[in-house]
């Protein structure tokens, strides 16, 4: 790649850590999928190795190609992060078309996500306050952890969305918080009473710093948590309730959203509190709610059994 071209993924990256507050985690992957695919270029000699000189004919080669490599689902991720290069492209008026505008991808399998069932949530939302009775843990982390868990399944955060979290965010007086999610949109998020009094017992009693431009939930040294952090103390508690460890913060977020849709939420709403783009994105919990009355008929109905 030459100097020029390097530039312009280096603006990409800039665009969509800085400006749009992509994860690092999202960015990383985003970086290499461009990387990759320029380097294939280079390989193969398509388009004389220049990317903004692709046709749609080396695109669908490319898809081909990566076809015999991935899965379903990493190719999507990977044509997703150059497509979104492209888009990029054309909004710095340096490229006139996406080459991967129109190229067919693999079906996806559409699987139903995964959370923890309403009656299982209260013995995770508990096990930190049980670890601190038990005195394993100090009573700042476990009020710390526990904070955690009530904001993550009781307000749907992200858990970069909980990491970020400062004190000007937080709203008492309405138990709410704002957040910057993907894109740079902001949202409102309700936490519930019950976060709220662990919220404020933490404000209260162990919070390092109450300035509005700190973060709100910190480590013992008054960082900020991280989400490698959070992921590990979640699956710590997961282990001590005898739960499926396979539950991670986002999978929390899953949980949050199903059981509302189980209690009939409306899905714009829902949709708001998730922070989605796309309602059609939120619909994927209406399956969740149609598999549950499923199994309902199934188990309860005098008809439904041979």
């Amino acid at each position: 790649m030459d100097e020029i071209k390097i530039q312009e993924l280096d603006d990409f990256i800039f665009r969509i850590s800085q400006q749009r507050r992509y994860s690092q985690y999202t960015v990383r992957n985003y970086r290499q999928a461009i990387i990759d695919w320029i380097v294939w270029l280079k390989q193969t000699g398509y388009a004389n190795s220049d990317f903004m000189r692709v046709e749609k004919r080396t695109a669908r080669a490319y898809v081909a190609e990566l076809s015999t490599k991935y899965s379903h689902s990493t190719i999507h991720n990977r044509i997703s992060a150059i497509r979104s290069f492209y888009k990029f492209l054309i909004q710095t008026q340096l490229l006139d078309a996406d080459p991967f505008s129109l190229v067919k991808l693999p079906k996806l399998k559409k699987d139903l996500p995964i959370f923890l069932t309403e009656s299982a949530m209260p013995s995770l939302l508990s096990a930190p306050r049980d670890a601190g009775e038990e005195e394993t843990i100090s009573p700042e982390d476990a009020m710390r952890d526990a904070l955690c868990i009530e904001l993550l399944y009781g307000a749907g955060l992200r858990v970069s969305e909980l990491c970020n979290m400062k004190w000007r965010d937080v709203d008492f007086t309405t138990n709410t918080a704002k957040i910057l999610g993907k894109g740079s949109k902001v949202r409102f998020c309700p936490f519930g009473e019950k976060a709220g009094e662990v919220f404020k017992q933490w404000r209260d009693e162990f919070a390092h710093s109450k300035d509005i431009d700190v973060h709100a939930i910190t480590l013992k040294n008054g960082k900020p948590i991280y989400p490698r952090f959070v992921q590990r103390m979640i699956k710590k508690y997961l282990i001590q309730s005898g739960l499926a460890t396979n539950i991670t913060p986002h999978k929390l977020r899953h949980s949050f959203a199903t059981h509302l849709v189980n209690n009939g939420i409306d899905l714009r709403s829902l949709q708001e509190m998730l922070g989605h783009a796309s309602l059609s994105t939120t619909q994927i919990y209406t399956h969740l709610s149609t598999k549950k009355l499923i199994e309902e008929h199934r188990k309860n109905h005098p008809r439904a059994r041979i």
